[in-house]
């Protein structure tokens, strides 16, 4: 716990966090975890029993276990990954070696960036997807040709404060939950598919060499999957039961420490 909680301590500490909040945030995970995963059956979790579990005071969990659930939802980007997306799979949209082409920002007739963003959906205006892909540096859009040149090769969102932090918790909850599933159900097999590749006793120039490998060949899995993903979706659109969610992640981590950061 102490190896899994110190980088996350340090984030708390550099995003203003302080202990006090973060006791009080603990003390209603732990009653709602409690009360979600460990009951007896249909019976109503007692304040005894969550007190035996979770080694919290009677008075604390009578002044916890009943407030509304806080975890607020992360800021979403709507439609821009699905752009972004579109526009670097969809053979219309890239050019003979498979990179995306410009778009003018609308045409009569034909491809153009209007007409790929309504691909996508008909609920934001895309002269605002526009407007918030060039505020994130995600697009070039060259005034004089009104023409539109994708920059990224996926979302990142480190411009914005706000989404930065939303995909810090989405990405690192997800696989978490993911890490939790699998502890659980040991010494069965966990249900989720999690594996790495660690090395110590590695040179410089050796880690900058895996590194880039690894980032090469994962950035294109992931094209793989988003592009698929994409397909599964509109395949899905309108079934009764589309209600699953899907993330896969992937990762590179190197220091001059060896064993990691403890």
């Amino acid at each position: 716990m102490r190896r899994i909680l110190r980088p996350l301590v340090r984030t708390m500490i550099a995003r203003g966090l302080t202990y006090p909040q973060l006791t009080e945030m603990l003390k209603e995970l732990l009653i709602e975890e409690a009360v979600s995963h460990f009951n007896l059956g249909p019976k109503r979790m007692t304040d005894s029993r969550i007190s035996l579990l979770t080694g919290l005071q009677r008075r604390d969990i009578r002044a916890h276990r009943d407030a509304p659930a806080t975890d607020e939802i992360p800021a979403s980007m709507g439609p821009i990954p699905r752009v972004i997306t579109l526009w670097r799979t969809d053979p219309r949209y890239s050019d003979d070696t498979g990179n995306p082409v410009a778009l003018p920002r609308s045409a009569d007739a034909g491809l153009s960036f209007e007409a790929l963003v309504l691909e996508i959906g008909r609920d934001v205006h895309p002269r605002t997807i526009l407007d918030e892909m060039k505020r994130l540096g995600l697009i070039a859009h060259d005034e004089a040709s009104d023409e539109i040149r994708l920059l990224a090769d996926s979302l990142l969102p480190s411009r914005d404060e706000a989404l930065l932090i939303a995909y810090y918790a989405s990405n690192l909850g997800d696989h978490a939950e993911a890490a939790a599933a699998n502890l659980v159900a040991a010494p069965e097999p966990g249900p989720f598919f999690e594996r790495a590749v660690h090395y110590n006793k590695l040179t410089p120039e050796a880690a900058t060499a895996l590194e880039a490998l690894a980032r090469k060949r994962q950035q294109a899995l992931l094209e793989e999957l988003n592009a698929a993903a994409l397909d599964h979706q509109r395949a899905s659109a309108g079934k009764a039961d589309a209600t699953e969610r899907f993330r896969v992640g992937a990762f590179v981590y190197r220091t001059g420490k060896e064993g990691g950061s403890e």
